[in-house]
């Protein structure tokens, strides 16, 4: 999150020591029972190194946001892929939740690619937190 091409399309400003720890305390604190909501890393098997985060948001009741971030070095590998997959059967398995939605900037075609891989359909063009943004959804089959 301190390399600023992370945030290319997110419209982040580049984390520093302070905001990264609290992001970590947090997620540290916060009692995620269920992947209703939820917040983690994004590690290596292999390896054990740190390469990103994920989680479901709140966005509408029964229907959170999927998100993730990865480090630069880390981007074109699948990682997107494969965790989007992961939350979206685990969540689906585990909870109660109608629908996943993905929200991704329209420059962003990467990330765009990722959730059409992942079985999210394509809304359009959408108002996100004060700008627009390419919607994608799945629902519970």
């Amino acid at each position: 999150m301190s390399d600023d091409k992370v945030h290319t399309y997110t419209g982040d400003t580049v984390w520093g020591r302070e905001r990264t720890e609290n992001y970590i305390r947090l997620v540290l604190e916060y009692d995620f029972k269920t992947l209703e909501e939820f917040h983690g890393a994004c590690i290596l098997k292999n390896s054990n190194q740190l390469i990103g985060f994920t989680g479901l948001n709140p966005y509408l009741p029964k229907q959170p946001e999927l998100e993730w971030q990865f480090g630069v070095l880390f981007w074109g590998n699948g990682y997107a892929t494969e965790i989007g997959r992961a939350s979206i059967e685990n969540a689906f398995k585990t909870t109660d939740i109608t629908a996943i939605y993905g929200m991704a900037n329209p420059e962003n075609k990467a990330s765009m690619r990722a959730l059409e891989k992942i079985g999210m359909e394509c809304l359009g063009l959408q108002e996100f937190r004060g700008h627009q943004d390419m919607f994608y959804k799945i629902d519970r089959v």
